[in-house]
């Protein structure tokens, strides 16, 4: 038998294994039976993404890796004809921004072609011009996200009143206007403050920044319900509790620093928060315990909270902390040495006694947490399937954070 002979059915699940563009490519010029199989295949897909040859491949028939894509020359046909409802794309190069100026320029000649359309579709005689313009308007309807890796200025004021999910190295806040459609915001400052431009982003509901300064004046953050926050070595850990007093639905909250002593206003409280991550980085020699204490006893509904590098904590320690969080349920010790089964037994007797469930997890049996919980990933991608920081975030360090997560709706 020919593969040619194959029911349309079984070449589909061929194809839908295909997800390399170049492939597909090839595979769509084959014939016109595999040019419409193709153009089926291609529907599926909501992810174009660079390939990563480093990383185990993933077959879901969502996602397509491509290598060198030029939007502008070979590809443009074959654009114009697949990947109709594609909502994220990613720019990975960091020294060649090729591909996100070209997205932008096509974007700019939407918002041109739309104030001409009716123009436009009466030039009949210029069908490149006319199916182009269809492609773009189109494609504008579907583009959800950009992950844009360059490290260069690059104008995305076009992009923020069309996109819901931004991933960019650096936001030059002279380059924004509008981007209340933003729920995702993915990024690194390194020049400016984020209240300058915290204020562009009022329904921002998660927020990734690997540098925050001067947030004294930064507006509430009231749609926020998950912050990523890094701190560098100079700056005060006040700021991280800081920043979580503007945003209260916050719900999940990863912080990463370097700093012994902080003062927080015990006062106000955040009780929407329930999952929390505090790292430290460089492993400080010492934490003031009653600063930390005082700091978390401003989020009463903790349920799930993971303390890393802490190497100075101790058994007695733990002591202070179980009583001082009633509805925590997952208590994380990653990388503290001085916390021994001596902690473990205490938080199994406490439980016992006063009838509640605490899982504890420590140097001694830190192996059991991902048998226990299975739906934490720690997984290393771009992309995340749903919007769920347990499952996307909580065990994963700063670093290896998704750049956007999915709602299942997309």
């Amino acid at each position: 038998m020919f593969i040619n002979e194959l029911p349309d059915e079984c070449l589909l699940t061929i194809f839908d294994y295909l997800n390399n563009f170049d492939d597909l490519a090839n595979c769509y010029k084959v014939c016109i039976k595999w040019s419409h199989l193709i153009a089926e295949r291609t529907r599926k897909v909501k992810y174009l993404m660079v390939s990563e040859f480093s990383k185990d491949p993933d077959y879901s028939s969502d996602l397509v890796y491509y290598q060198g894509l030029d939007l502008s020359t070979r590809y443009k046909t074959l654009l114009s004809t697949l990947f109709s409802n594609l909502p994220i794309l990613h720019n990975p190069n960091i020294y060649n921004s090729d591909f996100i100026y070209i997205v932008i320029e096509l974007l700019k000649k939407v918002i041109d072609f739309e104030k001409k359309e009716k123009e436009l579709e009466n030039e009949t005689e210029d069908l490149e011009k006319l199916e182009q313009f269809f492609f773009l308007k189109r494609h504008l309807k579907s583009l959800k996200g950009i992950i844009n890796c360059c490290d260069v200025n690059i104008n995305i004021e076009i992009l923020c009143d069309k996109l819901e999910m931004l991933s960019s190295f650096r936001i030059e806040p002279g380059s924004l206007k509008n981007g209340s459609s933003i729920k995702q915001l993915h990024t690194e400052y390194d020049d400016e403050d984020f209240e300058r431009v915290a204020h562009h982003f009022p329904n921002l509901e998660r927020l990734h920044i690997n540098l925050v300064d001067g947030l004294w004046e930064s507006p509430v953050l009231e749609q926020l319900k998950i912050l990523e926050l890094k701190l560098r070595a100079w700056h005060d850990f006040s700021l991280a509790f800081l920043f979580l007093d503007l945003c209260p639905n916050l719900q999940s909250a990863h912080i990463t620093v370097n700093i012994n002593h902080f003062s927080v206003n015990e006062r106000l409280k955040n009780e929407s928060l329930q999952d929390l991550v505090i790292d430290y980085y460089d492993g400080p020699n010492r934490v003031d315990w009653n600063d930390l204490k005082r700091a978390l006893t401003k989020y009463p509904n903790l349920k799930h909270l993971s303390l890393r590098s802490l190497f100075c904590i101790k058994d007695e320690h733990i002591k202070q902390f179980v009583p001082i969080l009633p509805n925590l349920v997952l208590f994380d010790i990653y990388d503290c040495p001085a916390v021994t089964q001596r902690a473990a037994d205490y938080v199994q007797d406490y439980c016992k006694r006063y009838g509640r469930s605490i899982k504890f997890y420590f140097k001694g049996n830190r192996d059991e947490l991902v048998s226990d919980w299975p739906q934490l990933s720690t997984r290393k991608e771009k992309i995340s399937q749903g919007f769920d920081f347990m499952k996307h975030c909580f065990l994963k360090d700063f670093d290896d954070l998704p750049c956007f997560l999915i709602p299942k709706d997309y």
